[in-house]
């Protein structure tokens, strides 16, 4: 046995896709590279087309047809996604002596192939979940509508079956999140190959600003220095709770004449994007002044560092990339508890929590924070602290472990069931401790 795994990384987004799949790809796959372990990237090409082989900070990365987006093109999607499934499984075959382990990003259909190809050739796959989405609705609600509702249902059924069958064969699946790791052993996944480990965030570039880096960051983003600042930062899609957040906001801003809600992200043209219907209903409700729209941008931790409360109302989640980053920006969150935000947010000791889809409740929860102003020195020290076990250091020391484990374990010839203990400690993303 070699002395380091070689790892082949699988998943259908990676940078410059700025999604979160992509981005939480591209931190540990650089992590492993740094650690020792060869990682290369298999990712569907994007469009505009990329380059088809590449390197990007120290990883190997290459490109597949098919390109572009997928989601909500109904049949069309059949022939592609087939085509996709059969140049990984052959890729997989061909190229089985220059890697020991699969890890794959998502549940969607990458399993499908990587799964019982590993199995074949004797290598290991791991399957990382991203979403409950993934479990709950294999295919989105706007794929279904496209096929007919009718055969789309059937469609959803018989892939989320195959996925299922599956993901019970993968050598081990990570969890990012308690909710995620429940779910799957209710869908009869082995407990002994499930591993809890959450997602990273980069502590050295989402911190705290000092009062004067706060207000040189507003002069330069050009943000009111003489607002209270609420940050959303995400896509802007329905599933978001983007148009609750606007509803409410009227009541906000009537109760609290200074605040300013500061809209971060795009729509992308993804199946719920919803964008221009936010924009038309800020104008309706005449909150053009109370309401900024800054657009996709790679600065995103810049505009946490001036905010000075983030809020999230989404309807799911797994686990947030955008919450961990606002909470090791120092900012109180306000954010639905789903996912793993109830795991990691102590209820008025490091931010608020409400119920998904409740616009009042989270009127209530935003209300209850603006109300705390004097205490946000301590929140936001809390919040800091809570996010330190996210540190992309230690979570890609956590891969590189599990992924030489693995392949330990493969090499003796024993299952190579997930390792306890250690990879499952105090560090798995639950709530710091205080």
């Amino acid at each position: 046995m070699r002395s380091a795994p070689r790892v082949y990384w699988l998943t259908e987004e990676y940078p410059p896709e700025t999604g979160g799949t992509g981005v939480i790809a591209a931190r540990l796959c650089e992590g492993l590279a740094a650690r020792g372990i060869e990682t290369r990237v298999i990712t569907r090409q994007t469009r505009p087309a990329r380059a088809r082989e590449e390197w990007l900070n120290g990883v190997h990365v290459r490109r597949i047809q098919p390109a572009g987006r997928m989601k909500g093109v109904g049949w069309r999607a059949v022939p592609a996604m087939l085509g996709y499934l059969a140049r990984l499984s052959a890729l997989l075959g061909k190229e089985a002596r220059r890697y020991d382990i699969v890890v794959v990003s998502s549940m969607k259909v990458i399993p499908l192939a990587a799964v019982p190809a590993c199995r074949l050739l004797g290598k290991v796959c791991v399957v990382r979940l991203e979403s409950p989405f993934e479990l709950v609705e294999p295919i989105t609600a706007e794929s279904r509508g496209a096929m007919g509702l009718a055969a789309g249902r059937w469609v959803s059924r018989v892939l989320g079956a195959l996925q299922r069958a599956v993901l019970t064969r993968a050598h081990c699946i990570v969890a990012i999140s308690c909710d995620l790791e429940s779910r799957l052993r209710r869908a009869r996944c082995s407990a002994a190959r499930i591993v809890r480990i959450p997602n990273a965030t980069d502590l050295s570039r989402f911190k705290p600003a000092t009062r004067e880096e706060k207000g040189d960051l507003r002069r330069r983003l050009g943000i009111p220095a003489d607002r209270t600042i609420v940050l959303y930062a995400g896509r802007l899609s329905r599933a978001k709770g983007v148009l609750m957040l606007i509803e409410g906001w009227r009541e906000l801003s009537g109760r609290f004449p200074d605040l300013h809600l500061l809209l971060v992200g795009g729509g992308k043209g993804s199946w719920d994007d919803c964008e221009e219907e936010a924009r038309r209903l800020v104008h309706a409700h005449r909150l053009t002044e109370r309401v900024s729209f800054a657009g996709q941008s790679d600065r995103v931790h810049e505009y946490m560092q001036c905010a000075d409360v983030y809020v999230c109302p989404s309807d799911y989640e797994g686990f947030s990339l955008a919450i961990a980053e606002a909470l090791a920006c120092a900012l109180p969150v306000v954010v639905t508890a789903v996912g793993a935000a109830p795991e990691i947010i102590e209820p008025g000791v490091s931010g608020f929590l409400f119920p998904p889809k409740d616009r009042q409740a989270m009127v209530e929860a935003l209300a209850a924070c603006l109300g705390e102003r004097a205490r946000w020195p301590e929140i936001s020290r809390r919040a800091r602290e809570s996010a330190e076990p996210f540190d992309l250091a230690r979570v890609a020391d956590r891969y590189a472990a599990l992924c030489r484990e693995l392949a330990l374990a493969r090499a003796a010839a024993a299952p190579p069931a997930a390792p306890r203990g250690r990879l499952q400690g105090s560090s798995s993303g639950t709530r710091a401790r205080r």
